[in-house]
């Protein structure tokens, strides 16, 4: 049996492939899209735009219900899927992916008439009181979005739909490691238009495959947002690459996200927290706890707790319904989560259980490991590692655990455990776009909150509204309803300072004064303009 070691696509001229990370099978070839290909894309995109941003409100998001609904008819295909290209056991595949994706569709179907609603304008100034303003939203145009593997569907799904949703066009760049489950997608929601009576060609959804030459083309393409999440320093060559032309980004980055445990937690509760959430996705998630805090009394009984239960977890093939935890996506990753465990190991750190690759399972397995005695120092305690290794430290009192919880660069996500007032109260201390109280990553499968970091972690937000409003550009529209009337502060200026200066203290002026200022105003409106 093969064992991953091919997993990284294979290059073969213009096209790439594919293998499952778990028995290193070979799954899809693909043409890479080239830089005329990615363009072509984007053009189509454009016209999909002009007609799916003029149909009525009530038609897109019928067309979203009913994508959400056909997810999950294919609930148990696509969650197949996304196991076979990144690994993950299949119940976890269908809650963070494909139930995640139907309910952001249901959300913003919902929600997308408040977001785009026309507001009221009011004018304050005396003057302008026969104005009347509003406030249009309007959709960006074509949006851009690259997305990575570890959430092959619903990464990429709240950023699309929440485009489309606001009447934009997508092209969806996916990662190379996972490129089948957005054409699934692609596939479900032009079905989705057909049974809701609406053209599709072409579709305001495209996806074009390929490799980072394919992301680049569609960063310096005709588009008119773009959404990334991936790595700081890719992200950060992203943000330069947009700022040459303007282009307004979203950038998600990872965290390195913060479990603090207070000595009034429910340990038994917080250590199946941190297990599920150090392991979760093999530890490959954006929100994963990368580094867990614990107050020193009752620290020694959580590490031997989290051990017992690190201890129990079954890792294989996602595919088969026992596992509790899969593979590593590929060689490469494992081997950042390899360098990093052994470096804290030679700098003194105790890795309690695992610390190890599972070579007898396949090449891209790595055991779940918990360590202690590590120090802020080290490049598991500052780095992403992406992978199932809980690192467990000490701390003294409430705000030794928030500066803790504050240091380093990142910001996306953090968790606080205790009693329900002092947890909430340690929470709002700590610098995360979001912060759980006595709960864990669970955040992002709330549809309405938003998503997105704080320091490296990022700008901007997906998810709920705010997510909505990333791709919409906001019109004020002034109608004035005397047009005839010339206005009091065009020329000429002369003789019209000393009226202009009593009709300010009249707007703004108290009691006799504002009449007396009123009275003084008065050779304004007699004034001949030209």
């Amino acid at each position: 049996m093969e064992t991953g070691i091919h997993l990284v696509p294979r290059v073969m001229g213009e096209r790439f492939s594919t293998t499952n990370p778990a028995t290193g099978e070979l799954l899809v070839e693909y043409a890479a899209a080239t830089e005329r290909e990615v363009a072509a894309a984007i053009a189509r995109a454009r016209q999909a735009q002009r007609w799916w941003g003029a149909l009525p409100q009530i038609c897109r998001s019928a067309v979203l219900r009913r994508f959400a609904a056909l997810l999950l008819e294919e609930k148990d295909a696509l969650a197949r899927q996304v196991t076979r290209e990144c690994g993950k056991p299949l119940q976890e595949a269908l809650l963070t992916d494909v139930l995640v994706s139907a309910e952001s569709a249901l959300f913003y179907a919902e929600e997308a008439a408040h977001v785009l609603r026309t507001g009221q304008v009011p004018h304050a100034n005396p003057a302008l009181r026969l104005k009347r303003g509003e406030l249009r939203w309007l959709p960006v145009g074509v949006v851009g979005v690259i997305s990575p593997w570890n959430y092959p569907m619903a990464i990429p799904a709240a950023d699309a739909l929440a485009a489309l949703a606001t009447g934009n066009a997508v092209v969806l760049k996916p990662s190379e490691l996972t490129p089948q489950c957005a054409l699934e997608m692609e596939r479900v929601f032009i079905r989705a238009l057909h049974e809701e009576g609406i053209p599709v060609q072409p579709s305001p959804w495209q996806v074009v495959n390929g490799l980072g030459p394919a992301g680049q083309a569609l960063v310096e393409g005709e588009i008119d947002k773009l959404v990334f999440t991936g790595s700081v320093s890719t992200g950060r060559r992203v943000a330069q690459a947009a700022a040459e032309r303007l282009l307004p980004v979203v950038l998600e980055l990872g965290g390195k996200d913060a479990m603090i445990v207070l000595d009034d937690a429910d340990l038994d509760t917080a250590t199946s927290a941190a297990v599920w959430g150090a392991m979760m996705n093999a530890g490959q998630t954006c929100i994963s706890v990368e580094r867990c805090y614990v107050q020193r009394r009752v620290y020694s009984r959580f590490v031997a707790l989290a051990v017992e239960k690190i201890r129990k977890l079954r890792v294989g093939d996602g595919l088969d319904a026992e596992i509790d935890m899969g593979p590593l996506i590929t060689p490469k990753q494992l081997r950042i989560v390899e360098e990093q465990v052994e470096e804290a190991r030679a700098l003194g750190a105790t890795v309690h259980i695992g610390g190890h690759p599972l070579r007898e399972i396949g090449g891209n397995f790595y055991a779940p490991t918990l360590i202690t005695d590590a120090d802020q120092t080290m490049r598991l305690m500052n780095e992403e590692t992406f992978g199932p290794v809980l690192p467990v430290l000490p701390f003294s009192d409430d705000d030794e655990a928030v500066a803790l919880a504050n240091g380093g660069g990142f910001g996306l996500a953090a968790s606080v455990w205790g009693t329900t007032t002092r947890a909430t109260r340690v929470a709002r201390r700590i610098q995360a776009g979001a912060v759980l109280v006595n709960d864990v990553i669970t955040g992002f499968a709330v549809a309405a909150a938003p998503h997105g970091g704080m320091k490296q972690s990022g700008m901007g937000r997906s998810h709920g509204r705010l997510g909505m409003q990333e791709f919409v550009r906001p019109q004020f529209v002034d109608v004035d309803l005397a047009p005839r009337m010339k206005k009091l502060w065009w020329y000429p200026y002369a003789g019209n300072f000393a009226p202009m200066k009593a009709f300010i203290e009249m707007a703004h002026g108290k009691g006799l004064r504002r009449l007396r200022a009123a009275l003084a105003s008065l050779p304004l409106l007699g004034r001949k303009r030209t």
